[in-house]
């Protein structure tokens, strides 16, 4: 070894020997490494001399040495399959690191971030496949398993939630409790489960709200609305609304959506960090208020409907007329309110409807005029 100057960390050296790891083999090369400051350059060379590499100081980093074996340098990123030099020189070491004091600084290889990239690119596909595939799939297949007491439970927890996120938006007195109201709602509702049995009881209640809605929960709990109240001109149209909220809980389609809603959110959770799980539970809540079933989940919802409007003698031209209704009162805003955006009605739906109609039948209500208006006063004092 051959020192051009004692002031090596202002100068350098030349010819220290040194261990080399070209990053593409496994081989070990005895080398020899030459520091100048003034040109801001190490130089590795052969056994004979001859440059095998030039590394820019400010590219210099450290690498950890597990081994003991003395300083481990690299150009560029710590990345372990990068070229990199084995210094066992105390005072070459210390004049590298006099001479270059980004040795620890963190940075990148275009391989390593090509690494990253990937990985996330991998984690992001599997968690997108497990929230709009798996997490789906396997939503319908639980949601036949759960014991209609649990789902009660799960149907009365989301309650709460919706409950505290309608009132965070100025909803009012959560619950209309008009009595005379109520019993004609109870009425209507129990007309149109003839010759349904229902693991829970059906329980209708409505919310002190303009919002044009309505829509059912696990546990058999069915939530209407007041805008919805005020939107419908006859008893039969809301009559022709429960009815197919009904069908809806005869499906099961609660407790699946819910369960998709609460595996996305806990999924997520795990991702993004979320300890008390309270995001399931409230992304089920308002996943149920705007549910946007499939078609055939619709269609099928709408045929029940039309099953037990014809069993309580409620004319199916009243799903019909109140599809219609909710077109024509409003336009094209109606896509982003309440129940159209979530059971978006159509010209086929309504001829469907309108189709069931028996000419040759006398139809009948399901409450007199007085229990209708009373219905439509249930939110009154």
């Amino acid at each position: 070894m051959r020192w051009i100057s004692e002031e090596h960390s202002k100068v350098g050296f030349t010819w220290v020997d040194a261990r080399y790891f070209d990053g593409r083999s496994a081989q070990r090369r005895q080398v020899f490494v030459s520091l100048d400051v003034e040109s801001q350059r190490l130089t590795i060379h052969d056994h004979l001399g001859a440059d095998l590499d030039i590394w820019p100081l400010e590219t210099l980093r450290q690498m950890r040495d597990d081994a003991g074996a003395g300083m481990v340098l690299c150009s560029g990123a710590v990345d372990p399959g990068e070229a990199r030099v084995i210094l066992a020189n105390a005072r070459a070491i210390a004049a590298i690191k006099a001479s270059c004091p980004n040795l620890t600084k963190a940075t990148v290889t275009p391989r390593t971030w090509a690494k990253i990239v990937a990985w996330v690119g991998a984690s992001t596909a599997a968690v997108a496949l497990m929230v709009f595939v798996i997490v789906p799939a396997l939503a319908g297949q639980l949601a036949v398993f759960i014991p209609p007491e649990r789902e009660t439970r799960v149907g009365s927890a989301v309650l709460r939630h919706i409950e505290r996120l309608l009132l965070d938006k100025d909803a009012g007195d959560w619950r209309c409790t008009n009595p005379k109201g109520q019993m004609a709602l109870e009425q209507m509702a129990q007309a149109l489960q003839q010759g349904q049995e229902f693991p829970y009881a059906i329980q209708v209640g409505v919310v002190d709200h303009a919002m044009i809605n309505a829509f059912a929960l696990p546990g058999g709990h069915i939530i209407v609305m007041r805008g919805l109240i005020d939107m419908a001109e006859t008893s039969d149209q809301l009559a022709a609304v429960l009815a197919h909220e009904l069908g809806h809980v005869a499906q099961r389609d609660p407790i699946e959506q819910a369960l998709r809603a609460a595996g996305r959110a806990g999924l997520l959770s795990l991702v993004l960090g979320d300890a008390t799980g309270g995001a399931a539970l409230a992304l089920a809540g308002e996943a149920l208020i705007s549910a946007k079933n499939s078609r055939d989940v619709e269609a099928r919802a709408d045929d029940f409907a039309l099953a037990q409007m014809r069993k309580a003698g409620v004319s199916p031209e009243a799903l019909a007329e109140f599809f219609e209704l909710l077109l024509e009162e409003m336009g094209n805003s109606a896509l982003d309110l309440g129940w159209i955006s979530s059971h978006p009605p159509s010209a086929a739906r309504a001829a469907h409807a309108r189709a069931a109609v028996q000419l040759e039948r006398d139809y009948k209500k399901t409450v007199s005029p007085e229990q209708w208006q009373a219905i439509q006063q249930i939110c009154a004092e």
